[in-house]
């Protein structure tokens, strides 16, 4: 069996094995895309609420809360929902696990595409009748890709939030969506810093003229996800070949 990013999370979460990549990428993945979108919770806040069902520290909404537990949840039914088909019904219960709970449920409804048009900063986006139709015939050209790469999935992300599909989440829900398909295709996954939120926004207004800016960032990112990453990696190797030689001693 091949080790992969992928099969050590899965094997991780299946045996409840805490503080290793699964909980890295579960912790650190709903802390900066949540930061990226003005959310108040520091990491050791959403590490805290994460382990101990807790926030140390006070001031911070009720839906910068819940959301980052609904983000938890999420990245399990993102490894759960692996094998199922890349689906506007899939994306769509993306959005409803990430928004349940919140006031926007009650404001717009969740796991629906959105019925009022928005807005992305200064950028425009698709009017609502139009997001079906984009919607369609974007998941359509994306699954007919015979192989999937890094620049495929960053050009299926700056569609995605051009479309702006929902009402609200649809940085979260597309950032999720990356995560997915790099664990799914076998590219090094990343997880868009906080830290780097003007470089990666910067990145996405001008992907249609310059997709290297978003390219950089994209890299720089793997490249920290790898050297977290290397060492549960090797550990699962050395842990294979040692079984598959202790098995043929039998």
């Amino acid at each position: 069996m091949k080790i992969t990013y992928l099969s050590v999370m899965e094997q991780e979460r299946k045996n409840q094995f805490k503080n290793g990549l699964y909980d890295y990428v579960t912790v650190t993945m709903a802390y900066d895309t949540s930061k990226i979108e003005g959310s108040t919770l520091t990491l050791s806040d959403t590490q805290s609420l994460y382990e101990r069902n807790l926030v140390p520290t006070g001031g911070h909404s009720v839906d910068d809360i819940i959301e980052s537990k609904n983000h938890f949840e999420l990245v399990s039914f993102m490894l759960d929902t692996m094998e199922e088909p890349f689906t506007e019904r899939l994306i769509k219960e993306f959005h409803q696990m990430l928004k349940k709970g919140t006031t926007d449920e009650k404001r717009y409804g969740v796991g629906r595409y959105k019925g009022i048009p928005n807005i992305a900063g200064n950028q425009k986006v698709a009017q609502p009748y139009e997001v079906p139709e984009l919607m369609e015939g974007l998941l359509e050209k994306y699954n007919l890709l015979p192989s999937v790469d890094l620049e495929d999935i960053l050009s299926f992300h700056h569609q995605f939030e051009l479309i702006h599909p929902f009402q609200d989440g649809n940085g979260r829900v597309g950032r999720i969506i990356m995560l997915r398909e790099s664990l799914r295709n076998d590219v090094t996954p990343f997880i868009i810093s906080s830290e780097r939120r003007e470089e990666y926004i910067n990145g996405l207004k001008k992907f249609s003229d310059d997709s290297s800016i978003l390219m950089k960032e994209a890299t720089l990112q793997q490249e920290v996800f790898r050297d977290i990453a290397e060492p549960f990696i090797q550990h699962y190797k050395k842990e294979a070949t040692f079984k598959r030689d202790n098995s043929h001693d039998r």
